[in-house]
Parts: structure tokens; C-alpha cells; sequence
């Protein structure tokens, strides 16, 4: 091959890839499409762009409506921290006032999924923090005039935890009434869900069927010693199944802990 010829084949295959080349009706025409990785005619290479920009118009518009779901007023959920120095509030975390405040979780559960088996209900309920639910990772219709109502009282931190701990306890409670099944096997069903799919978490144990979801770096283990709960967490994973923090000391799919069944029902 000469150097001319290689240049001219490149040109050809470049033409052939990227543009609309004519065929030269001779035998070089199926090397060119096979070195440029093309389809067997031009008409198909149309047929495929033209799919291509129709998924991508498609993606478009999806994407768009979800940006206008989200910052629809309804959805909005406006919070305001007020502090004389940001950046030297945040050198300590206990002054953090800013992180503390995202680091809130909802009492209204953002996902619930029954599951039964062995003559016996389960309830699994999943609460967000307000990280959480400012992240593209939530249905925005989840934020109501009750989830608003909640986060009225934000701004009082110790009363805001002890109401969440008392509402998921009597939550609980009502569920344990509840909890006899008729049947044996093993039986799921989800009652909400305001999460998308494929989303990017943390997920902490309170206790079972009892769980906290915040963004992929919320709970790690520094976090976690000043955290107001960080009495009643016992566990922490991630979306792909990481440890991240464990109080329980134990690996059994049938005891509360990161490796318990609901976990893997949960990923």
C-alpha cells in the first residue's frame, strides 16, 4: 500500500462512517463498510441515524418534563437557614446548622412494601431525609401539604427528632397488630413508592421494617457520631450492598442487621 492509497482509504472509510459516502458500484465499496463498521446499505445507515435522533428527541422531552414535575410550586419544598458566617459554621459539624438541617428525615414514609411469609406480615418503611428529597432521585409529587407540615418544625431540632421517633414507634405499633398472614409463602407488594429508579443511597437500619434513606455520602461513619439518631441507627449500606457502618455484629439473613432479608429486598 502506498502512502496515497492509505490516505485515500482513510478519507473513504471517514466519509463512509460520518457522512453519506456514494458507493463506487466496484468491490472496494463492502472493505470501506467493513472497516467503518457500517450496515450492508446506505439506506439503513439513514434508517438507523433517523432512530437514533428520535431517541435522543424522545430523551429530550422526558427530561424536560421531569425538570418542569420537579420545580412545579407544588413540589417545592422552600427551606431557609440562617446563619452570620457559612463557611465558619462548617468547620465544626456540631455548628453546622445547614447540615443538620438536610440531614432531617420525614416522618411520611417515601416508600412501603409489604412482605409476608411463614404465616407472617412484614412492613418495610422507607423515610427520607431533606437531602434526599432535594436530589433528582425522587418523585417530586411525593412533597405534599403533609410533608410541608412536618418540616414546619425544622427549626426546632430536639422536639422535630423526638416527634419522628414517636410517630414511626406508634406507626410500628399498628403494623404489629397486623402482622398475621393466612398464607406460607414468600410474598411482596409495594404500597408506595416515590423513588425512582436506579437511584444512588445510603440506607440506615433503625430497627426492623424501620429504615432512613439519604444521599450516597450522607451516613458514613464520621457523620453518623455527631448525628442526633445516631443512638437508635445499627446499621448503614449503600445502593450496592456496602457495610457502611454495623452495630449489630452479625451476618444473618434472618436477624436484624445489613445482611437481614429486608435488605436484599430493599436493593
Amino acid at each position: 500500500l502506498s502512502v496515497d492509497m492509505v490516505n485515500e482509504l482513510v478519507r473513504q472509510i471517514v466519509r463512509q462512517k460520518f457522512e453519506q459516502r456514494l458507493p463506487s458500484g466496484d468491490i472496494y465499496d463492502d472493505y470501506i463498510r467493513f472497516l467503518s463498521g457500517e450496515q450492508v446499505s446506505l439506506m439503513e445507515i439513514s434508517y438507523t441515524k433517523q432512530q437514533q435522533k428520535q431517541k435522543q428527541k424522545q430523551k429530550a422531552k422526558s427530561q424536560d418534563n421531569d425538570t418542569m414535575d420537579m420545580f412545579d410550586k407544588r413540589h417545592q419544598l422552600p427551606l431557609c437557614k440562617k446563619v452570620e458566617d457559612y463557611f465558619a459554621s462548617t468547620i465544626r459539624i456540631e455548628d453546622d446548622g445547614v447540615k443538620r438541617m438536610l440531614g432531617l428525615p420525614v416522618s411520611i414514609p417515601i416508600f412501603t412494601l409489604h412482605y409476608s411469609g411463614g404465616g407472617r406480615q412484614n412492613v418495610i418503611n422507607v423515610y427520607p431525609t431533606v437531602q434526599f428529597m432535594y436530589s433528582h432521585h425522587i418523585n417530586p409529587r411525593y412533597i405534599t401539604e403533609d410533608v410541608r407540615g412536618v418540616l414546619g418544625g425544622a427549626n426546632a431540632p430536639s422536639r422535630y427528632y423526638e416527634d419522628f421517633l414517636a410517630t414511626v414507634a406508634a406507626e410500628s405499633k399498628m403494623e404489629e397488630l397486623d402482622s398475621k398472614s393466612e398464607s406460607e409463602m414468600f410474598h411482596t407488594e409495594t404500597k408506595l413508592n416515590g423513588i425512582r429508579q436506579n437511584p444512588q443511597y445510603s440506607l440506615v437500619g433503625i430497627q426492623p421494617g424501620v429504615y432512613i434513606i439519604g444521599m450516597k455520602d450522607q451516613f458514613n461513619i464520621h457523620d453518623i457520631e455527631t448525628h442526633p439518631l445516631r443512638d437508635h441507627m445499627q446499621c448503614a449500606m449503600d445502593e450496592i450492598g456496602f457495610v457502611l457502618f454495623d452495630k449489630t455484629n452479625t451476618k444473618s439473613v434472618d436477624e436484624f442487621g445489613p445482611y437481614f432479608i429486608e435488605q436484599y429486598i430493599l436493593l
